[in-house]
């Protein structure tokens, strides 16, 4: 069950950006700078040491990892756990899932690049990097993420 709901959650990452629905009210996503407090608060509560890129996605890298670094046209395979910031668990992937990396969510393609092939990384992802104002099927409009990301494969 839990490799359906993944591969189904992938599916939203590939898709999400490519869906168009004339029936969908225009929304505006939150700002990057209004969700800080709650990134920082879970970085804090959950002892992530996190550093801000200049998108406002936080990270922590575990393992920089030794392998090939993914370029955004790079497929990648990566075990991964993602969490809203309630800790509440929305997905993960223990197997591993193929996708290419510029098919995901923009705070995938922010932080991913930031390890090589073997590494580690935790990401706390504003929602307007995430699923933005619309959500994606059980992830509500306006959550900012977490994940901890495995990559165990890069091809480029």
């Amino acid at each position: 069950m839990k490799k359906i709901i993944g591969l189904a959650a992938i599916l939203g990452i590939l898709v999400t950006g490519c869906l168009k629905n004339d029936d969908v009210k225009p929304c505006t996503p939150k700002s990057v700078e209004s969700e800080k407090t709650a990134m920082e608060k879970y970085a804090t509560d959950s002892s992530i040491n996190v550093t801000t890129d200049a998108t406002g996605v936080m990270y922590e890298i575990i393992t920089p990892g030794t392998g090939a670094t993914p370029a955004a046209t790079s497929k990648v395979t990566a075990k991964y756990v993602g969490r809203f910031l309630n800790g509440q668990q929305f997905d993960a992937s223990a197997q591993g899932v193929e996708f290419p990396l510029n098919g995901v969510i923009s705070g995938w393609q922010i932080g991913i690049p930031k390890i090589k092939e073997g590494g580690v990384i935790k990401l706390i992802v504003p929602s307007s990097l995430a699923y933005g104002c619309t959500g994606y099927l059980s992830i509500p409009p306006d959550q900012p993420l977490y994940f901890y990301v495995e990559l165990v494969k890069v091809t480029n």
